[in-house]
């Protein structure tokens, strides 16, 4: 839905819209990668090389004046380093000493891979009984399907030096809307505006909400209060200091510059007066219903993920609450989609495509 009567919670749409996908799609194809290595026995080597080619193709295809790719990449390497360790390294052992098991008991069994032994322990027969299969390998297919819901959950994150890890997703979410505000502010300054207002909305964030409506140098610094000057009988504050400031997780997280900030800057003529402001309860309502957006769009990209790789290794997925996977998938986007113009806001398909 693109009405342009509806509310957006997203800064630098386009931009998201371009640069989001790329890291989803990625995420989904290293899982994917990883999950069929192990099931079919494909050498090492080969996945390395592969998760490699699709990192060099984020690479690529990022353009250079988004930013410090580097951390993308380097998040990209990391995660998948841990995914091969977690999800092809220990499953294959794991797969190993349980077809030496069963070969014993049945020296007839011919097993080639974890696809193979998933088949064949999914639908016992008798041979099993008779052999007296050990706990392992009747097992081996609740653990094996335990093992694509871990992987399907665990975010691909990136970690920056002295921050706390956040998701590829939030990364590229927070770069966009940093380009966006960062180009808002060099224009002001270019055309020789220092004063303005930052404008208000009901569901800003907390972190933003006390100085939403403020008025604002954007080249001054100010004291301790962030307090610069007084214009018109309107306090004016520092937005360089507001901005240097660093959060407990180690990012410049405040207003203008901070996670989901989609605040402008309006400049100052003499007589104009600050932006509405929003009573607590309107904010704190309207915060509340972009989050569970947000949360909703999270949840379908995850069931996603999860039948995505249920699908690419041909088992069949799991029931969620005695529906198969596909339908409950479909009735989560109807709710989204229902939630989002209820509330009056857009949604987009992109951000719960995989």
């Amino acid at each position: 839905m693109k009405a342009t009567t509806m509310k957006t919670a997203e800064t630098n749409p386009l931009y998201q819209s371009r640069i989001l996908p790329i890291v989803q799609h990625a995420e989904t194809r290293i899982k994917t990668l990883i999950l069929l290595s192990f099931l079919f026995g494909k050498p090492k080597l080969a996945l390395l090389t592969s998760v490699l080619n699709i990192i060099k193709s984020v690479q690529k295809q990022i353009p250079a004046e988004f930013g410090d790719v580097s951390a993308y990449v380097n998040g990209l390497v990391a995660r998948s380093d841990f995914y091969i360790k977690e999800y092809y390294d220990k499953p294959q052992t794991s797969f190993l000493k349980i077809r030496t098991e069963l070969q014993r008991t049945n020296p007839a069994a011919r097993i080639d891979n974890a696809k193979q032994l998933y088949e064949l322990t999914s639908h016992p027969r008798d041979l099993w009984a008779e052999a007296k299969a050990s706990p392992n390998v009747v097992n081996y297919p609740t653990e094996l399907k335990k093992t694509i819901a871990k992987l399907s959950e665990s975010p691909m994150t990136v970690q920056e030096p002295g921050k706390k890890p956040i998701s590829i997703w939030q990364k590229a979410e927070l770069d966009t809307r940093y380009q966006n505000q960062m180009q808002m502010l060099q224009d002001l300054r270019v055309k020789g505006e220092d004063l303005c207002w930052i404008s208000s909305h009901v569901d800003c964030s907390k972190r933003c909400e006390p100085w939403q409506g403020k008025l604002v140098s954007l080249e001054k610094h100010g004291d301790a209060n962030f307090v610069v000057d007084t214009v018109d009988g309107h306090t004016v504050y520092s937005l360089p200091d507001i901005m240097a400031q660093v959060d407990k997780y180690g990012y410049h997280n405040n207003i203008i510059c901070g996670f989901n900030c989609r605040h402008r800057l309006i400049p100052y003529r003499k007589g104009t007066v600050a932006p509405k402001e929003y009573k607590k309860g309107e904010i704190a309502k309207q915060r509340s219903i972009e989050g569970a957006i947000r949360e909703r769009e999270r949840q379908i990209r995850l069931y996603k993920t999860n039948e995505h790789l249920y699908n690419e290794s041909g088992i069949t997925p799991p029931t969620i609450k005695g529906v198969p996977l596909k339908k409950y998938i479909k009735g989560l986007e109807s709710s989204y989609k229902a939630f989002c113009e209820k509330h009056g806001y857009a949604w987009q398909e992109y951000r719960i495509k995989i």
